[in-house]
This record gives C-alpha cells, structure tokens and sequence, in this order.
C-alpha cells in the first residue's frame, strides 16, 4: 500500500499556530500529527512532494519510508511563451480562498507589501481565485489599483498569464510544495514569491526570485517590474526547469521501483 500525503496538515496548522498563536492550531496541528502518522505506519511507503516534507517526517519518526515526489507532471510543454513583456502590465495572484493560507496572504501583500509598490510604480493587482471572502472583495476600492476577478476559467488564467508582468505568491505558512507556483512557471510567468512559497522545489532561486520581509518583498517586485530584460530571461529559465524537474521521466525515475519489482 502506497499513501500519498500531498502535504503535511500537522505541519501547516503548527505554522499558522506560530504566526498567530490561536490554541487552535496546536490543537489541530496535534490531531493531524497523530492521523498522519498512524496512516503512514501502515503503508508500505508514503509519498510527499518535497524534501521538506520528508525530513519533517523522518525527524519525528526515521523508520518511516517515505519518499520525496515531483507533486505535478506535465506530459506535454509549452512551445513558445510570449515574451513581450513591454507590452505586458500588472501582478497577478493565484489562489483559491477557501485555503486560509491564500487569503492571509493576499491581505497580507494588499496591506504591506503593496502600497510600498504603489509608491514607485503604477502597477494594478489582480486577484485570482474561487471562493472569495468578505474581506478579500473590500481590498478593492476606487483608485487604489487592486482588481478582484474572483473565479476566472482556465482560458482566462491563461490569459492573464500572459498579459501580466510578474506572478506574486507572498505565503507566509502552509505545508508542501505550492501548485500555483509551479502552474506560474509552467506558462512562463516571472514569480515573486517568500520562502514559504518557494518551499520544496529544488533550486528554486534559480528560477524565481524569492524574500520574506514587506521592504525587500516590494523592492524586488519594483526593481524586475521595470526591466523587461531581466523578465524575459527569467521567463525562458522556466521552461528548462519545468522539463527537468516536472517531466513524466522525472517522476517515475523516483517512483518507478515501487511498481515495476
């Protein structure tokens, strides 16, 4: 019996519980420990997505045999990825609201990080994603450059891949590698994104550019904004990378052995 994890529950609630101290968390962080581990005693070897994960669960338990997977393989690539980023305007989230970790960090960039934007560029914020609160919907008033488009279709996400300058994924918690940054590279998109985001992909810095702190978050965002150079060169390393890392061939040099003895 093979379990596929996708994330580690106990490890997000425990990092939510460490950004806001709700009880909660911890109480939840310690009845997804003792479920997620009892599951993976019983299989013959749990699959995570990331080395992150593996280490998580070999420090409370090394007897566990678990492997770290690529979570997302594309069969097919994409041929030609627009590059005229001159033409190109604007940053784009990603991200469905039903996840908390998506909504904090949404408010979170629309209130810290980018009035410090706002300051030196005119750049409009596009908010994508199904499920969207209260909360997120009042981020957009009059003027202040924020666009909530809520739930788009994958002909429209495409779209807006291609017509906004930078992906942005400032997460401050949550647990295992981020789909919406591998979807970002997959369509070529330069990301912006923190530690948390770029969680668990193998040389991530490599291929995005990544910082934790509001200032440092706004300043790269600024600086790559107005150099469509440094866009385009980041846009052409994505695709490289999707091909090593997110191919079939990837995935199965990893996993084949459990299937084929």
């Amino acid at each position: 019996m093979i379990y596929y994890g996708h994330d580690l529950h106990f490890l997000r609630e425990g990092r939510e519980y460490e950004l806001t101290g709700d009880p909660k968390k911890r109480e939840a962080s310690e009845y997804w420990k003792s479920i997620e581990f009892r599951i993976m005693r019983k299989a013959s070897v749990s699959y995570y997505p990331s080395y992150v994960e593996q280490e998580a669960i070999n420090r409370v338990d090394p007897n566990i045999r678990v492997k770290a997977i690529v979570a997302y393989v594309f069969e097919k690539f994409l041929d030609a990825i627009p590059d005229d980023f001159e033409r190109r305007e604007g940053l784009l989230f990603v991200g469905g609201f039903a996840h908390p970790p998506n909504a904090d960090a949404v408010l979170w960039f629309a209130r810290e990080v980018y009035p410090l934007i706002r300051e030196k560029i005119d750049a409009p914020f596009y908010i994508v994603g199904s499920k969207v609160t209260e909360e997120i919907l009042a981020l957009e008033q009059p003027g202040n450059g924020i666009i909530v488009k809520g739930f788009v279709s994958e002909e429209e996400l495409a779209a807006l891949y291609a017509a906004c300058r930078i992906v942005v994924v400032p997460l401050r918690y949550g647990a295992g590698v981020k789909g919406k940054v591998i979807e970002a590279l997959y369509h070529g998109a330069p990301v912006v994104t923190t530690s948390i985001g770029a969680e668990g992909i193998p040389e991530a810095e490599k291929v995005m550019v990544i910082r934790d702190e509001p200032a440092e978050f706004a300043g790269e965002v600024v600086s790559l904004y107005q150099d469509t150079e440094a866009l385009r060169e980041m846009s052409h390393r994505t695709q490289q990378y999707i091909r090593e890392y997110y191919s079939v061939d990837a995935a199965w040099s990893v996993v084949g052995e459990d299937f084929e003895s």
